[in-house]
């Protein structure tokens, strides 16, 4: 690709009048946006894993279709607490469903939300929906909250895969054949 071509990404993406005419943050907030809706998707994958270990189901999708984001926390939790484990073990999920539950819902906001640039304050905001009210949700975001929000939902699934190995892991041999826990999905 010659530079002069070059798009800011430094790739030639395949429909490029979608982005034609973006600046560099509004290129980073797009960019940051997809890593949060991956990253927020892998999560709920490892929670649903977790819900099935909770319910003691079989197979993974041998259940009837469990909900998605904040309503897979509130079933999570529901069965947490029916399950027989220890306190602390109890404490630890609970902590990161609450953390799973306020990334979910920033998610919503961020990729569910209007994206719009304020001329006169210079910034950008989301406009969405608000349940439960007759008013919009107006919120100021810099191009960084997206990124840092991937970055939460990485952390929370390494979490979340550490506790769901711990409490739920099978034996498994590494690729150098050392002997371990793996968390497992049974599809």
């Amino acid at each position: 690709m010659s530079e002069s071509s070059a798009h800011p990404l430094g790739i030639e993406p395949p429909i490029p009048h979608l982005i034609s005419g973006v600046d560099a943050e509004e290129l980073t907030i797009t960019l940051g946006l997809g890593l949060v809706a991956r990253k927020a998707a892998e999560a709920e994958y490892i929670l649903h894993g977790i819900y099935v270990h909770l319910v003691e189901a079989e197979k993974a999708y041998s259940e009837l279709a469990v909900a998605t984001g904040g309503k897979l926390v509130q079933q999570c939790r529901k069965e947490l607490e029916a399950v027989t484990l220890s306190a602390s073990c109890k404490t630890s999920l609970a902590e990161a469903l609450d953390a799973a539950e306020e990334g979910f819902r920033l998610r919503n906001r961020y990729l569910h939300g209007y994206w719009i640039y304020d001329d006169e304050s210079y910034q950008w905001l989301t406009l969405k929906g608000a349940h439960r009210s007759d008013r919009p949700e107006i919120t100021f975001v810099n191009s960084s909250e997206v990124w840092e929000l991937a970055e939460r939902f990485q952390k929370l699934c390494f979490s979340l895969l550490h506790w769901d190995t711990a409490h739920f892991g099978e034996p498994a041999d590494d690729e150098d054949g050392h002997q371990g826990l793996v968390s497992r999905k049974q599809i």
